[in-house]
């Protein structure tokens, strides 16, 4: 497929990949099939042991707007993301994971939500989630407002990092995106590093399928990525002049006294049912975990 000419500006969508062959052909197909035509997505193989690579290639040879590259050893989603920051070339930028779907009007309406409100810096929305199947389980819903979102950030994640578009021309030129070394944490200090330069907002739209399958990067090993997440926001407070509400420092607090104490297994079922994983039409919700499953009834 031929690149389009048309005066809309162009989204470069950046996709980290590490062994997502179950998942990514369906991946890019939601990119594809999306209404806004204007779109390049540069894919990163992060050194995958499986036939990830191989099969996006492929899909590539028939899209234009398709480039995949490999890193040459293992360098977690920052640096992938990285790389792929590097080769963009849009004004906006969209982040997509190699496992999860967007929406066909998710890029039209977030790219038309940007050019109307000039002071915002990036934009996410709310999701459904979706099992290895791809069938809707519930949802995941996000402030909307700059206020709100700010204040959440002191002690959950008010922002899905695969449903996040930014608008590169308020951010300066030598901006630095994503600390290698902060695997799972690294869209926290970014969300911090974005309230310098506008407003960070959701739409109300369901613009991403975030799937849960059991080897999502977050939920491996949800101690120390909850406590990396707590390092990262108090570091906030001392590197990016960042002020947490009264509110946020009981519950980030709260949370860590009550993490250290869990099991590891526990911990991601009762995230979820604080954080309000909502059902909407089905008849429950259900995590697996290599060796457990939770479900609402």
């Amino acid at each position: 497929m031929s690149k389009l000419k048309t005066n809309q500006p162009l989204v470069s969508v950046i996709m980290p990949m590490f062994n997502a062959v179950e998942f990514v052909a369906e991946t890019i197909r939601s990119i594809q099939n999306q209404t806004y035509p204007n779109w390049e997505l540069i894919i990163i193989d992060d050194y995958s042991t499986d036939a990830s690579r191989a099969l996006a290639k492929k899909i590539a040879k028939q899209d234009n707007r398709i480039s995949v590259f490999r890193n040459g050893k293992h360098r977690g989603v920052s640096g992938a993301a990285n790389l792929a920051l590097a080769k963009a070339k849009g004004q906006f930028v969209a982040r997509m994971d190699a496992d999860d779907l967007s929406s066909p009007d998710r890029l039209a309406k977030q790219v038309r939500f940007l050019q109307k409100h000039k002071q915002v810096v990036a934009v996410g929305s709310q999701c459904y989630l979706i099992d290895k199947h791809g069938q809707k389980t519930g949802t995941k819903t996000f402030p909307l407002d700059f206020e709100s979102v700010k204040n959440m950030m002191f002690y959950s994640i008010p922002l899905q990092q695969p449903s996040l578009m930014v608008n590169r021309n308020l951010l300066p030129s030598n901006f630095v995106w994503y600390r290698e070394n902060y695997q799972t944490a690294e869209e926290v200090e970014l969300l911090f590093k974005f309230f310098k330069y506008g407003e960070v907002v959701n739409l109300p739209d369901y613009l991403l399928s975030y799937r849960i399958h059991g080897n999502n990067i977050s939920l491996r090993h949800p101690k120390s990525t909850f406590f990396l997440t707590f390092k990262t926001r108090w570091l906030a407070v001392w590197h990016f002049g960042y002020k947490p509400t009264v509110k946020g420092i009981f519950i980030t607090l709260a949370q860590a006294a009550v993490v250290f104490i869990l099991p590891e297994p526990w911990i991601f079922p009762l995230y979820a049912f604080l954080r309000g994983f909502r059902k909407r039409k089905w008849p429950s919700i259900t995590v697996t975990w290599p060796n457990w499953s939770w479900q609402t009834s």
